[in-house]
């Protein structure tokens, strides 16, 4: 087995956790032509959704790109991101996950991982960066499990030395007002069409 050692010093407490409940579920479908990652980021914020679990559960892309881990040695990281790999369409989804957080300026993020077969039946796996997958014509099936009551915001982690999710509680007015503003848009387990 690999050990990786991390440059900086691990967090104290080593396990983050803040209480949390769940929000509901949301069936959604990206439209052919919206980008997968950017088309859920909106769709989920004019919800006044601020924090959710995501699984792609099917569907297609028209294209893709997707990016993976490679071992760095800047002595301040020890893996970076390597170049997009692009997939030619149709691409379909097998799977996949992500999470929808705040970044580091107060923006909506989604971190998302999907596993894909190429047109040429190839699987390819790994995070999808905004922009880089439009929906295919059978659009992009995700179903969003909503959290109320803590968000994940990105910060700086020193241990890996790169910004990464961590958990933070929301303030209690600010809990009841986005499960307000959420219900009187949605409702609950609600079955949407993201165009």
């Amino acid at each position: 087995m690999r050990t990786i050692r991390q440059p900086g010093t691990p967090e104290k407490p080593r396990l983050l956790s803040v209480p949390a409940s769940n929000g509901g579920e949301l069936r959604l479908v990206v439209a052919e032509g919206r980008d997968l990652v950017c088309g859920l980021i909106a769709a989920l914020s004019a919800r006044g959704i601020r924090s959710a679990a995501i699984t792609l559960v099917g569907g297609t892309l028209a294209r893709a790109q997707y990016v993976t881990c490679i071992p760095c040695d800047d002595g301040d990281r020890v893996v970076a991101y390597g170049a997009p790999t692009a997939i030619d369409g149709p691409v379909s989804i097998v799977g996949g996950n992500g999470f929808l957080g705040i970044g580091e300026g107060g923006q909506p993020v989604l971190h998302c991982h999907a596993v894909l077969v190429g047109r040429d039946g190839k699987l390819h796996g790994g995070h999808l960066p905004p922009s880089q997958c439009p929906a295919g014509r059978s659009g992009a099936v995700v179903h969003a499990a909503i959290i109320d009551g803590a968000t994940l915001t990105i910060r700086h982690d020193y241990e890996t030395n790169l910004p990464v999710f961590h958990p933070a509680a929301l303030e209690p007015a600010t809990v009841e007002n986005d499960a307000r503003d959420r219900m009187s848009t949605h409702g609950k387990g609600v079955a949407h069409g993201l165009g």
